[in-house]
């Protein structure tokens, strides 16, 4: 019979949890992790959580404490599989460390990188690195059925870094993007856009979106001039709606499965830089909030 895989594909949030498990309740493996990466001696586990966010510098991938000694330990742990690094990414995880100590959170703080062994081989950011190669075999080592089958897991990961499609990042592009992002995050933090990854040279789309309507999203159409609020499903009697009152300022766009209203504002240059370009992108996101707010009002109609 020909093998069947698990699953088709593993993402980074997928490992992300493997590896949360085993640092929460595998005292073997954490004694090994903390050994295979030159650590302070480990004596006892005090938990592990994911997507830990603090000190407005962004988010940690995993965030491991233990006991050794008489110290607690903190290790920030960025899991990679094929996405590029942000940014200042390992800065702001080597500010977050420091941050950590400073407010006596822990004795020690290190900052770690998880990653397929190509993917260690070749960044220059993080000095303290263990690889998923190296996690496979270590479960591998135990022999039991449930960590062969995480293994396995570990494996398709790795697999899928040699093999799989990575988009081409533009370093300007994703410069302008990750700017957008920060500025948005420190001055509109009402409104939501995820943090810029990989971000090929065309991508002129910045998506926005707001907790309080999830029916809605908004799209910065930056070289159009365009602000779009893109409505995820849509029915004749919501556009009959939209139609009859809609301000005159805005216009109803017809997509295949759905539709936008849409404000127009001043056109903006991906290809550069974005602090040249600030007092456009202040008129552009004065046009989203006065579509947020108009849909805001009007949400009983969703």
């Amino acid at each position: 019979m020909q093998e069947i895989l698990p699953i088709e594909s593993i993402q980074e949030r997928d490992i992300d949890l493997l590896l949360l498990e085993e640092l929460s309740t595998n005292f073997e493996f954490c004694s090994w992790f903390a050994s295979e990466l030159n650590l302070p001696q480990f004596f006892e586990i005090r938990g592990a959580w994911r997507s830990f966010s603090n000190f407005g510098l962004g988010e940690t991938d995993i965030l491991f404490s233990y006991i050794s000694d008489a110290k607690q330990i903190f290790v920030l742990v960025e899991n990679k599989l094929d996405a590029i690094f942000q940014p200042d990414q390992y800065l702001r995880y080597q500010g977050r460390a420091e941050k950590f100590v400073e407010a006596k959170d822990c004795d020690e703080a290190y900052c770690v990188l998880v990653a397929p062994k190509f993917y260690c081989s070749n960044q220059k950011y993080f000095n303290l690195s263990i690889t998923y190669e190296q996690i496979k075999q270590k479960l591998i080592s135990y022999g039991d059925s449930r960590s062969m089958f995480k293994s396995a897991l570990f494996e398709i990961a790795i697999e899928k870094l040699r093999r799989g499609y990575r988009p081409i990042n533009s370093e300007q592009v994703q410069k302008f993007w990750f700017q957008y992002w920060l500025y948005i995050t420190a001055t509109l933090p009402h409104l939501k856009m995820k943090e810029p990854g990989i971000v090929p040279a065309g991508s002129d789309w910045p998506m926005i979106y707001v907790d309080e309507i999830p029916q809605v999203y908004f799209y910065h159409k930056l070289r159009q001039g365009n602000i779009d609020l893109t409505f995820r499903s849509c029915s004749d009697d919501l556009e009959k709606k939209i139609r009859v009152n809609l301000p005159k300022d805005f216009v109803l766009i017809k997509h295949n499965k759905t539709f936008s209203v849409r404000k127009t504002t001043k056109a903006i240059d991906r290809n550069k830089p974005f602090e040249n370009q600030l007092s456009d992108v202040n008129i552009a996101l004065k046009n989203l909030e006065e579509l947020r707010s108009w849909i805001s009002i009007n949400k009983n109609w969703l």
